[in-house]
């Protein structure tokens, strides 16, 4: 099945391999046969004749299909019953239930796409937000393939350098000049280590940000949570002290799926209940990619205030000074935190404060990097790997080691990429990829 389970307009059922036009074509009835990316309309019937559905299909012939090999698509109306049917009768006549991801592993393996895109056809179809479809959709694409070709290259060109001084050293060929190579393998590992940077930001692009609000009781953090997911999902009152537990939901910022966390407000207590759920705001600020802490700007700064910062102050945060709506003077203590003034009541300030959560998430760095951002940690670590063995072949050159030494780190590193792209692959870097994948893609 390549559409979820349950009754809908339409599910459809695909079919790959070499026997797939074989198989499906004796339980179709139509003319004409089944052409290459022709939608067929007739009649799924058993082999005793029996109708079981009205359906269209459509046969991609090998290699142009998805997976490189003869591909079929039976596009049924979605009634469990039916589409059950239908699979059922494909077994029988000498099909398996694919794997997880294996339509994708078997177009990695028929070179229709590497790992790096394969990764991104995941990404894509669990998309949150914009900016996550738009960052795997250009992965898909090809983009962050061609951003590592080029170091690639030049990684080989050296390698290929060494290897001939070496080789041939015997027929007068001359050895490279080491700082030379050790240079060149430098401004390879520059190159890397730029595309590596943009991990901190793809890895909120691809999990989400954690949103920590903090502040002592009563200062509006439930109002301005319920401000940024635009509905009223927390209690507010006058009252100080209504929140007694993390309340969380997701929303987005430019394309950046972030959690929201508001949590009890943090003060001396002898509420026992009040007690835990300022621990429980401590706990989760640690956990935190960006802390807001937030400040009643209509008063002068509590020292219980100033006691909150001093926890964050080593963290990302912001300051929020709230209440401008009714704030008669800015309290130069206040100002001092060079806070974004806001109105969580009538939502003054509200768009400044964004532009500031976009910039403290990083934003700004993943300009003009959006099609070649390093997305999950396996493509991360296989970077940091790449680098490492450059970093080590550079000082094993300048130090004078034997050239044939620093070749092995080349090489080391080649086969990093190599990996990243999946033309060097074993059954745990397969594994660890296909496994979260869903059946049918």
């Amino acid at each position: 099945m390549s559409t979820p389970m349950g009754r809908s307009g339409i599910g459809v059922v695909r079919v790959s391999g070499a026997a797939a036009l074989r198989i499906c074509g004796q339980f179709l009835t139509a003319h004409p046969p089944l052409n290459h990316r022709c939608a067929t309309n007739g009649r799924w019937q058993t082999l005793d004749g029996d109708t079981v559905d009205e359906v269209v299909v459509v046969a991609y012939h090998h290699p142009h299909s998805y997976t490189g090999e003869d591909v079929v698509e039976i596009s049924a109306h979605g009634n469990p019953i039916i589409l059950n049917a239908i699979i059922t009768m494909i077994q029988a006549a000498g099909a398996r239930i694919a794997a997880p991801g294996e339509f994708t592993l078997r177009a990695v393996a028929h070179g229709k796409m590497d790992l790096i895109q394969a990764e991104a056809v995941r990404q894509f179809i669990e998309a949150q937000t914009d900016g996550q479809a738009r960052i795997a959709l250009r992965q898909l694409d090809g983009e962050l393939s061609k951003r590592i070709a080029a170091p690639k290259e030049s990684l080989i060109g050296l390698i290929a350098h060494l290897e001939a001084g070496i080789d041939f050293a015997e027929d007068d060929v001359e050895l490279p000049d080491a700082q030379k190579i050790a240079d060149e393998a430098g401004g390879v590992r520059a190159a890397l280590e730029r595309l590596q940077q943009s991990y901190s930001y793809g890895r909120l692009l691809s999990t989400g940000a954690r949103i920590v609000i903090v502040g002592r009781p009563n200062v509006g953090k439930s109002s301005l949570f319920n401000r940024l997911l635009a509905m009223e999902r927390a209690i507010v009152t006058e009252i100080p002290g209504t929140t007694r537990d993390v309340l969380s939901e997701i929303a987005d910022i430019n394309g950046i799926p972030v959690q929201f966390y508001d949590t009890a407000g943090v003060r001396e207590t002898t509420d026992r209940v009040e007690q835990i759920g300022v621990s429980r705001t401590l706990e989760t600020v640690s956990e935190a990619d960006l802390v807001v802490l937030v400040v009643d700007g209509s008063s002068d700064l509590f020292d219980d205030d100033l006691v909150i910062y001093e926890r964050i102050r080593t963290l990302q945060h912001l300051v929020v000074a709230n209440k401008l709506d009714i704030a008669a003077s800015r309290d130069p203590a206040i100002e001092k935190l060079k806070p974004v003034w806001i109105s969580a009541r009538t939502g003054e300030g509200l768009d400044r404060l964004r532009q500031n959560i976009e910039v403290a998430l990083g934003s700004e760095r993943a300009e003009g990097i959006a099609g070649t951002i390093l997305t999950s940690s396996r493509q991360n670590e296989t970077i940091l790997k790449a680098i490492a063995a450059l970093l080590s072949a550079e000082t094993a050159l300048r130090s004078g080691t034997p050239h044939e030494m620093a070749l092995l780190d080349l090489y080391e590193s080649l086969s990093c990429l190599n990996e990243l792209t999946g033309e060097i692959t074993t059954e745990d870097i397969l594994g660890k990829i296909f496994s979260t994948f869903c059946i049918g893609k």
